[in-house]
């Protein structure tokens, strides 16, 4: 695989639609899909037939590993409702779509009344719906799958909705262009990979960070061979097999994004794991951002209930207490952070500019 150069966004964004696809695609007969274009221009991908099917085969293939039977019933919140299936039309596999830009009590009510087997939404939208459900006092029969995607699952997400629904969401990870390709363990000892959809590679030393590759084996339409997806990962030092005993290949950490980080002085960066760890647990803490404003400071805004605000100073403190000397902490208080339909909500920005590979 080393021979094979690397497939990086920028290449892809500057071609023309005839240049990413195979030869012989009519652009015409594709459908296309765009990914959320929250770290620069959307980036479009042309799926035939084939990839429509082999997308939804690959999600499948996730949600049997935790229990998936043809009769349970989907509820999915997402932008855009996905299309019907044939196998739907028989009652199988069904699913309601409902909207981002609804109201959380809509969905809560719906999932109150719908009796749903699986929820499957991103991790804020998720965050929303629990709070939703526990404002409104409703009773929510427990899901017996909750899938997080789209974002990383912080894990004041993870415990609320674990409380309120009733139980622990599993983390899904993919992107648009790749379909979902790996999934935290229920153990919690990293993510699984998909080995027969996907070919992963991090190029790092293991237990080391570094960019994240992947190769889909069912992209033939518009192939994506050895695909940069902008996002860093880490494997596991060591190969001993996973308690749970699944014999896949593992992802011992996905850091995000390599924009979604700080950058230091001497080229080290500190991704979201590193925040998370002060502030994920602190459970006033209803949101968080930090921004990377300049080389030497950052950004750090709280959202905290006006009650609450007075511990905004020993959260501040606990955070300067680790940060390296050479970064100055500005601290500052807000209300909320707006949603921006379609677009992942990133707890970790620098406004440096971006890699190159991004």
């Amino acid at each position: 695989m080393g021979r094979i150069p690397i497939l990086r966004k920028t290449v892809l964004k500057a071609a023309g639609a005839e240049e990413v696809v195979a030869r012989g695609t009519n652009i015409r007969q594709c459908s296309v899909v765009c990914t959320s274009g929250s770290t620069g221009v959307p980036l479009k991908i042309y799926l035939g037939p084939f990839e429509t099917q082999w997308q939804r085969a690959v999600a499948w293939r996730i949600l049997f590993e935790h229990g998936f039977r043809w009769t349970d019933r989907t509820l999915e919140i997402r932008m855009t409702a996905g299309a019907a299936h044939g196998l739907q039309m028989l009652g199988i596999a069904r699913k309601d779509w409902l909207s981002i830009l609804d109201s959380p009590q809509s969905w809560a009510n719906c999932l109150a009344a719908g009796q749903h087997e699986i929820v499957v939404a991103s991790a804020t939208t998720l965050g929303a719906l629990a709070e939703a459900a526990e404002a409104d006092g409703l009773s929510v029969k427990p899901p017996r799958i909750i899938v997080s995607d789209s974002e990383t699952l912080p894990p004041r997400t993870r415990t609320l909705v674990r409380r309120v629904l009733g139980r622990d969401p599993v983390n899904v990870f993919g992107l648009v262009e790749l379909s979902n390709f790996a999934w935290e363990c229920e153990q919690h000892n990293g993510f699984h990979i998909s080995a027969d959809s996907h070919l992963v590679e991090v190029l790092a030393d293991a237990g080391e960070a570094g960019p994240l590759v992947v190769t889909d084996l069912g992209m033939r339409t518009m192939p994506m061979i050895r695909y940069e997806t902008g996002d860093m990962a880490e494997l596991p030092r060591d190969d001993r097999p996973c308690p749970c005993g699944r014999t896949l290949p593992m992802l011992a950490r996905v850091q995000g994004r390599a924009v979604d980080s700080v950058l230091l002085g001497d080229g080290r960066r500190l991704f979201w794991p590193f925040f998370h760890e002060i502030l994920g647990a602190r459970d006033e803490l209803r949101q968080w951002r930090v921004t990377q404003t300049s080389p030497g400071s950052v950004q750090l805004q709280l959202c905290l209930d006006r009650a609450d605000r007075p511990r905004g100073e020993q959260i501040a403190a606990d955070v300067r207490a680790r940060l390296p000397g050479e970064l100055e902490l500005i601290v500052e208080n807000v209300d909320c952070f707006p949603d921006v339909p379609n677009q992942k909500t990133r707890q970790v920005i620098s406004l440096l500019g971006k890699t190159p590979s991004c």
